[in-house]
């Protein structure tokens, strides 16, 4: 019996040491998590707590939504740009972390044996019972890495200095570049953007930065005018009673006038702004001199012809002018080539007995086989149209215009002067032609009636090879061999009769110019008669551009460095925005009139 109890009392201390050592086992355990789970939290930054306030919840509401207006107050620009992507693989890490957190307690209830209350003692290791934490060591976790945890937080700090940046004074910008932040300018690579530094030193900016500096240099250079910061003042104004009336563009609802008005400056009389841009005939130069440029009157088409039997039509649009189309005659090498019947044709012709018509809308060429009862004139090299005239005039050696019809190309008749005719010229309209002799006799015939109307002899011209009278029949200008152009006043020389085409009586030129010292090529008028060109082919750089009504010349044109070569022949485009010049290098030079807006 002594025996018995005495193994029994062995076996109860046994288990009483046991479970002492087990208790002591289990308090260090409880002290050592409970010193780790002090010694991590102590480590938290005031922001990570909230955030894990945030993100995982707490006891109290009211302190999750001051927790979260704070968050929003301090990184107004990061909640803004987080996209539903973010918000969803967020989701999926906590609910990752969540099963990996139920999984790890399920492992150690079934290790100790446990209930609930053994994980507070289980979780006195290196995490505690926090279920958040800030690892700032530079290892993976779940998906993300340190890296792309870094260049997050760089990327909204980019975005929240952008926005401060960017913001004006009705807000912050409401979308953001992130191209732009990241890119780098050097202001000091080129001349172009060193005025956009600060100082000297400023040499490398972000592309947010550097777009802002553009703005401001752009605001700079143009500011808004006076007068529109007024009307936007007096259109937006307190006044609610008369804002509908002051209202930037009310009075212009108000009528239905054009909404271009034209130009009412005058052209000044002694410099002229001309710029050169690229050949009109740059897609494809003539293999020969061009002796022949003609716009079209109504479209941005360019004409030009040649000795190389070629026909070329090109658009018209200062930069790369593409051709069109071009026309091949293998048996007529072109001297002259016009559009008529209002551009819808064209009609070339050289010295030969015969002359071609294009349609330019069906693109058909036809052979015309000479003036029809006029077989013996051998060559058609002199001819003049008026794409507003239905007549075409063939000059003969003798004084003789024989007229053919643009529709049919039949003969109609013949105006006969008293001496060898040089030159002809037709009025705007197509009813009548001018024409001159070398008698010094000018002609003004009425083509409806096929009659002259009027005749006088000019005797300050000293044998004249030209003639050209302007759009609005106010000028005629003839040039002789001399190098000498006359222009008249057709105006002051009208008789006491009440019509425009009546009979002259003082012939008496308002301005000799004589700033070219060979003969006179060509004349042409603009459309607006404000200028006349006139040129020489005897020599190089032979043209002078005169203006009107003073009959000045324009001293600052041709420049002083220009290459044009030798004139063959020249034109100015319907609305007089631009000038052809055609050389003896096959060039067609193409200018811009800068003082007339439109082309």
């Amino acid at each position: 019996m002594a025996a018995g109890i005495t193994a029994q009392d062995s076996v109860s201390k046994r288990f009483a040491a046991r479970d002492s050592d087990s208790e002591g086992r289990k308090r260090k355990r409880r002290v050592g998590g409970n010193s780790a789970e002090a010694t991590k939290n102590s480590s938290k930054t005031k922001k990570e707590k909230d955030l894990e306030l945030l993100v995982f919840g707490g006891d109290d509401d009211e302190i999750m939504d001051s927790m979260f207006d704070k968050m929003q107050e301090a990184a107004p620009s990061a909640t803004k740009n987080i996209s539903p992507n973010a918000e969803t693989d967020s989701d999926e890490d906590s609910e990752s972390a969540a099963e990996a957190d139920s999984g790890s307690e399920s492992e150690n209830t079934d290790k100790d044996g446990g209930d609930g209350s053994d994980k507070e003692e289980v979780g006195g290791g290196d995490f505690g019972d926090s279920l958040f934490f800030v690892d700032t060591e530079k290892s993976g976790v779940d998906g993300m890495d340190s890296d792309s945890e870094s260049e997050a937080s760089e990327s909204d700090e980019d975005l929240s200095s952008s926005g401060s940046e960017d913001e004006d004074s009705n807000g912050k910008a409401a979308w953001v570049d992130d191209d732009m932040q990241q890119a780098t300018i050097a202001l000091k690579s080129q001349s172009r953007t060193r005025k956009l530094r600060k100082t000297h030193e400023d040499n490398e900016v972000s592309g947010d930065v550097y777009e802002q500096r553009l703005r401001q240099q752009f605001q700079k250079v143009n500011p808004v005018p006076k007068w529109a910061a007024e009307a936007e003042s007096k259109a937006w104004g307190d006044d609610e009673s008369d804002m509908d009336d002051d209202r930037i563009g009310s009075d212009m609802l108000k009528t239905t006038e054009s909404l271009i008005s034209k130009s009412t400056k005058m052209l000044e009389p002694t410099k002229i702004d001309v710029v050169q841009l690229h050949n009109g005939n740059k897609a494809a130069p003539s293999q020969s001199a061009v002796l022949n440029v003609e716009f079209h009157p109504t479209s941005s088409v360019l004409l030009t012809a040649g000795l190389d039997k070629t026909l070329r039509l090109f658009e018209v649009d200062g930069k790369d002018n593409q051709k069109i189309q071009s026309i091949f005659f293998k048996d007529l090498p072109i001297t002259t080539a016009h559009f008529i019947r209002g551009g819808k044709e064209v009609v070339a012709s050289g010295r030969r007995n015969w002359y071609y018509s294009v349609d330019v809308e069906k693109g058909s060429v036809a052979r015309i086989p000479g003036i029809p009862g006029h077989k013996t004139i051998k060559s058609l090299e002199h001819m003049h149209c008026n794409p507003n005239s239905d007549r075409i005039a063939f000059m003969d050696n003798g004084g003789q215009i024989h007229m053919v019809s643009s529709t049919t190309k039949q003969f109609i008749g013949t105006l006969s002067m008293n001496g060898p005719v040089r030159d002809v010229s037709f009025t705007s309209d197509g009813n009548y032609l001018w024409s001159t002799g070398l008698d010094n006799d000018v002609y003004q015939w009425d083509l409806r009636q096929n009659r002259c109307l009027s005749r006088w002899n000019d005797p300050a011209v000293f044998r004249p090879s030209c003639l050209e009278i302007s759009p609005d029949a106010s000028y005629y200008a003839s040039g002789d061999v001399s190098g000498t152009v006359n222009i008249y006043d057709t105006k002051s020389m009208k008789t006491k009769k009440n019509s425009d085409h009546g009979e002259f009586y003082s012939v008496k030129p308002f301005k000799m110019v004589d700033n070219l010292t060979t003969s006179i090529q060509g004349m042409r008028f603009n459309k607006t008669s404000e200028i006349l060109g006139i040129y020489s082919q005897k020599k190089t750089n032979q043209i002078k551009l005169v203006h009107l009504p003073t009959g000045s010349v324009f001293a600052n044109w041709p420049y002083l460095n220009s290459k044009m070569g030798y004139i063959q022949c020249m034109d100015f485009s319907p609305n007089s925005g631009f000038m052809a010049v055609g050389n003896d290098s096959g060039k067609a030079l193409l200018f811009r009139l800068s003082h007339y807006q439109n082309y």
